[in-house]
């Protein structure tokens, strides 16, 4: 630093004076500073403060030549941390500056633009929408060359982040507040790379954060507006981390406690068009709500019965149940889950095709403007075969056949070779007492009987 000059001296020291302009100079904070390298590698450092008007004087300057340098913010309070300073002419660093003799005159005209340096913006610039959940990009400035940078962001002065991102996405805790950012480099106030020293350039403020806009998407319903069905709201895609609500409406009029992703409906609101509200909150952000297209009305069904015996020749017969009034009712059959060709009736004689497997049977009702509604029966147990009546029978009784096995057999006891059989009819048919009973004459034969002569 200068040392007090004597009186002599006094009358020979020079001075430099000029005017600066800036964004911050207004401000008062400013500081120009002469340079001056003495013969041991050391400067003595001359400093004047810049006046809000630009304006700055540094006197008292002993010959020599002298770097000068522009800080429209001042110095910080001592811990190694200064905003940049730039160097007459247009230098980004003491050692690239025009040198300045003084020698016992003021030296004027010694000027800056501290806004630009080489032809562009100093100062970091801030480009994007400060909103929440927009990016905001922060451009370098001007530095000296090849220097490794880093970013320190705010909203108003609390810090948001620190580092070497030269973007940041706006967070809900900027909301209302402005935006700038410090990019800063190892320096020293010469511009000279140093560990234990920061140069800083701060960025103008953005105009206040204001709140996002969520992503949203109209919903969907699934399900099937019927009696006891339930429907299930489908979202879409959010902004990551919005909270949901619902509220579901039955022809426009809020549900009671109907606040959940999913509703059951009720017989109360048969031949009502159901819909859902879905809100959407998230921190920083504009809640925003989407409704869904309504559903047809909800119409009243019922789970189809069978009736029958589940047995080839057998006929099967769908008991509908309750359906809602004008419910037009169509049927198909089903035998393991596919469905019988043409077998679209309310009966079903059952084939063989169908033996072992179970039966079932679809439901669908229609109406104009009601939910289109399927309801599908429990299965029968697996279609047994066709019962086959045995060709011998035992009698029911010492004179009497079976109805299905009228023919009676006799094993004579005069005879054991002569087997004879009696049709109804015959002259010794009533009395004859038969061992055996057959369902035809052909079985009666076969068995080894012979026919009656009369």
């Amino acid at each position: 630093m200068p040392q007090a000059a004597s009186a002599d001296e006094t009358a020979s020291l020079g001075a430099i004076s000029g005017s600066v302009s800036g964004d911050r100079i207004a401000v008062g904070d400013g500081v120009a500073s002469a340079w001056l390298l003495d013969g041991e590698g050391s400067f003595y450092v001359y400093s004047a403060p810049i006046a809000r008007d630009g304006t700055y004087l540094i006197a008292g300057l002993p010959a020599g030549e002298y770097r000068v340098g522009f800080n429209e913010l001042g110095y910080d309070d001592g811990d190694g941390i200064t905003s940049f300073t730039e160097w007459w002419d247009d230098a980004a660093s003491l050692d690239l500056s025009a040198p300045i003799v003084v020698d016992g005159a003021t030296i004027d005209g010694i000027s800056a633009n501290v806004d630009t340096l080489a032809g562009a913006a100093s100062d970091p610039v801030i480009s994007g929408s400060p909103v929440v959940g927009k990016k905001l990009s922060a451009s370098r400035g001007v530095w000296p060359s090849d220097v490794e940078l880093g970013y320190a962001w705010y909203a108003g002065d609390t810090l948001l982040a620190n580092g070497t991102a030269s973007t940041i996405t706006v967070g809900p805790e900027a909301l209302g507040a402005r935006v700038s950012v410090d990019v800063y480099a190892a320096l020293a106030e010469t511009g000279y790379p140093a560990d234990d020293a920061l140069q800083f350039k701060r960025s103008a403020e953005t105009s206040a954060v204001t709140a996002g806009a969520l992503q949203s998407a109209t919903p969907s319903i699934s399900g099937t507006a019927k009696v006891g069905g339930t429907l299930t709201a489908k979202t879409g895609t959010w902004t990551k981390g919005t909270t949901l609500g619902y509220q579901w409406y039955a022809s426009g009029k809020a549900i009671k406690g109907a606040t959940k992703s999913t509703y059951k409906l009720p017989a109360s609101l048969v031949g009502k068009k159901v819909t859902v509200k879905v809100t959407g909150k998230k921190a920083g952000y504009v809640t925003a709500a989407k409704t869904a297209k309504a559903t047809p009305k909800v119409s009243q069904s019922a789970t189809p019965t069978i009736k029958g015996t589940a047995k080839v020749g057998q006929k099967l017969t769908a008991n509908p149940g309750k359906w809602g009034s004008g419910m037009k009712l169509t049927y198909q059959w089903y035998a393991n889950g596919k469905a019988i060709a043409k077998a679209k009736g309310k009966t079903l004689t059952l084939t063989s095709g169908v033996k072992g497997k179970k039966i079932t049977v679809k439901v669908t009702g229609k109406k104009s403007g009601y939910a289109t509604v399927t309801t599908t029966s429990k299965a029968t147990a697996a279609v047994k075969a066709k019962t086959v009546a045995s060709a011998v029978a035992k009698p029911v009784s010492k004179t009497s056949c079976p109805k299905s096995h009228p023919i009676k057999g006799n094993q004579t006891t005069r005879h054991t070779t002569d087997w004879i059989y009696h049709v109804p009819g015959g002259q010794f048919y009533k009395a004859t007492h038969p061992e055996q009973c057959f369902a035809t004459e052909a079985a009666a034969r076969k068995a080894g009987y012979r026919a009656s002569k009369r």
